[in-house]
């Protein structure tokens, strides 16, 4: 029969591929997973790891018994919840994409605490979806093309880029009446240059003759830049619709240029979501609605 403890050891190094991480988080000595893992190689009859130079890799076999064994403990720590924690706070971890959580996600996140006071809501700060089993993370927002290998994404907002700008710039510059005129002044991007070439072709100006670009790989950054007058950035239409009710940017022309990507919920494929997670799914797809409590 094969062993609890040294199936616990191995999905301990398996979700952190570290002896001395997985050891830390056991309470044993390296030497001590090393052990079991060799007893349930040995047990099984089948190599789980492969270690190398540059670190330690699952064997097919390895990724096969770590996929099942993480939803069979999944499961034991979920029903241990509902057996003993009916008035504790669990803890749901949740992987947002910077701009979004700041601009979207957070000025909401008080409605889902008053809806559900019992989870602790724990935000972790990436453009791209964590691997959900090796860094502790429930379910995801971000952004992306959204096909990504063992994950289910569902959109939840249009990743579509157009041009704004300063109020104060282009009072400066004077009224723009041609897409054509808007690419004369300083450009600024967040992904890539040719990105301003699609827009001037979805204005209808294909062969305008673009200013030069620079890009700011951050999108506080390029918002500020657009904000503070320094030129015109191509952002995201749906994250600015705020500073433009607010009046702290224009957008000259109603043009968008989607790039292949968007923001995506993002969790798991092939494992039912913990009830922590169904709850923040289920709020997110409300205030997606506009039916806030």
């Amino acid at each position: 029969m094969t062993s609890l403890t040294a199936l616990r050891a191995f999905e301990a190094l398996a979700r952190t591929l570290s002896f001395t991480k997985a050891a830390d988080e056991l309470g044993v000595t390296q030497a001590a997973v090393s052990r079991q893992i060799k007893v349930l190689e040995e047990a099984l009859s089948v190599r789980l790891l492969h270690r190398e130079a540059t670190g330690n890799r699952l064997t097919d076999a390895g990724e096969i018994l770590f996929a099942g064994v993480y939803a069979a403990f999944e499961t034991i720590a979920q029903s241990v919840e509902q057996v003993t924690g009916s008035g504790a706070r669990e803890i749901l971890n949740v992987s947002v994409a910077p701009y979004f959580s700041a601009a979207w996600l957070t000025p909401r996140l008080m409605s889902f605490v008053r809806r559900h006071p019992e989870i602790d809501l724990r935000l972790h700060y990436s453009y791209h979806p964590a691997d959900h089993r090796r860094e502790g993370i429930d379910i995801g927002i971000n952004w992306g093309s959204g096909a990504w290998p063992g994950v289910r994404a569902e959109k939840v907002l249009d990743g579509s880029l157009t041009a704004v700008l300063a109020p104060a710039l282009l009072q400066e510059v004077g009224p723009i009446g041609d897409p054509a005129e808007l690419l004369r002044l300083p450009l600024f991007h967040e992904f890539e240059f040719g990105h301003w070439r699609a827009w001037a072709g979805a204005a209808g100006r294909p062969d305008a003759v673009l200013a030069e670009g620079l890009r700011l790989s951050d999108s506080h950054a390029l918002r500020r830049v657009a904000c503070d007058g320094h030129g015109v950035a191509l952002f995201f239409a749906e994250l600015v619709r705020d500073d433009l009710v607010q009046g702290r940017l224009v957008q000259p022309f109603p043009v968008s240029v989607h790039i292949g990507a968007d923001y995506f919920l993002n969790y798991p494929s092939g494992t039912e979501l913990p009830r922590k997670a169904r709850l923040f799914r289920n709020w997110l797809m409300d205030m997606l609605a506009g039916s806030e409590e």
